[in-house]
């Protein structure tokens, strides 16, 4: 059986693509420390889920 090698395979994976962001956005994020991505991710899902078309309007 072959070794496994880095992280395991997500459900839920992430598309890598290049977003220009102000520097002040990405000051923000980036001084909270390691996981600035995903918390960027996590606010990001938010605004999508609460701007939602299909939420019955």
């Amino acid at each position: 059986m072959p070794a496994l090698h880095g992280r395991p395979k997500s459900e839920n994976r992430k598309l890598l693509l290049s977003v220009r962001c102000s520097p002040e956005v990405v000051a923000y994020f980036n001084s909270a420390g390691e996981g600035w991505q995903s918390r960027m991710d996590g606010v990001l899902r938010h605004y999508v889920e609460s701007h939602s078309r299909s939420s019955g309007e």
